[in-house]
């Protein structure tokens, strides 16, 4: 289980020539956004992705490109091994054609059986490679897809998406709080059956139950990077009481705070 903080970033990606590598197992993200580009490459397993309102069933070799502001969320099945390298970065490391990726349509975010040449590309590339590196490695990377683009058709599918992020960003600043779907309609000043509609339709989950996966993933990045409490942690993330706090933590997984916390500084 990869428990990095997975809650949506507002500021992620917003300083120019941002890049960024992360190679994960057994990787799980929940849905979110930010302002970069985003390509994955699938390295081994099985790896299930949803981008905006579409399923992709990812395998070894399988290519992802994500545009900026685009909700998407990650999945390795209960029992499934993946193993992938993500690539996050600003427009202006490819801005010869961020502008046209951006705008129209890409057929297939998808690029199957990716030759040997990117995968050997992908597995050597870091942060601390000089700019013209990146900046050659991301155009090759991101003109596989520009070949693909549909230059009369215009990309129409995020036009829900100015909502959606608000509600995650609303989620995000009162998770220690009152989070509830009344709440948040009441502050964003839409009906709350609208909302809910509209967020389990692009997410691909009720908002209730987002923010209580949300609350757990963020009691785990809390119990391995810092010294707080338990109790203190529990409040960070909403819980009025422990006991409610570790109810919940042990049917997500299946162990309580304390023991998940001791067993990840034995690895």
């Amino acid at each position: 289980m990869d428990n990095s903080l997975l809650f949506y970033e507002i500021e992620h990606g917003i300083g120019r020539e941002h890049f960024k590598v992360y190679r994960r197992e057994n990787h799980r993200f929940q849905a979110h956004m930010h302002r970069c580009f985003e390509v994955v490459l699938v390295l081994n397993g099985e790896l299930s992705m949803r981008i905006e309102k579409s399923d992709y069933s990812l395998v070894k070799g399988d290519l992802v490109l994500i545009k900026p502001n685009i909700i998407h969320n990650y999945t390795t099945s209960e029992g499934k091994h993946s193993s992938c390298v993500i690539c996050v970065f600003s427009s202006d490391l490819i801005a010869a054609v961020s502008g046209a990726l951006t705008k129209y349509k890409i057929p297939e975010f998808v690029i199957h059986k990716t030759p040997q040449l990117f995968i050997d590309m992908f597995m050597g590339m870091d942060e601390t490679r000089d700019l013209a590196t990146v900046k050659g490695f991301l155009y090759t990377v991101c003109g596989l897809f520009y070949k693909q683009l549909d230059f009369v058709t215009e990309d129409v599918q995020i036009k829900d998406t100015d909502l959606i992020r608000d509600v995650l960003i609303y989620i995000e600043k009162n998770m220690s709080g009152s989070c509830d779907l009344t709440s948040c309609a009441k502050a964003l000043g839409y009906n709350q059956s609208y909302i809910s509609r509209k967020f389990k339709a692009v997410v691909g989950m009720p908002f209730y139950a987002y923010v209580e996966m949300i609350k757990m993933d963020h009691a785990c990045y809390l119990l391995l990077n810092t010294k707080d409490s338990i109790l203190s942690i529990a409040s960070q993330c909403g819980y009025s009481t422990i006991s409610s706090f570790n109810r919940f933590f042990k049917i997500v997984t299946g162990t309580s705070p304390g023991e998940f916390r001791k067993k990840a500084g034995e690895i």
